[in-house]
């Protein structure tokens, strides 16, 4: 949880500080352990999925046919 500001519980959703340097590893609101989360053994509620990867370019499409004149 290395953050700029303060973090969220992935549980009961209040802003978690941390103390004096030190991270916290349960929510002092709800008791939630975060240890699950940090290991990524349980993914953080309402977080969006990765993105799927692009896919690869077609083939260029042969040219049209000339028109009639």
């Amino acid at each position: 949880m290395a953050s700029a500001g303060p973090a969220q519980c992935p549980e009961c959703g209040k802003a978690i500080e941390m103390v004096g340097g030190i991270e916290l590893k349960a929510c002092p609101f709800c008791g939630c352990d975060f240890t699950p989360y940090l290991n990524g053994s349980k993914p953080v509620p309402g977080a969006p999925a990765a993105p799927k990867a692009p896919g690869a370019p077609g083939a260029p499409k042969p040219p049209a046919a000339p028109g009639a004149p």
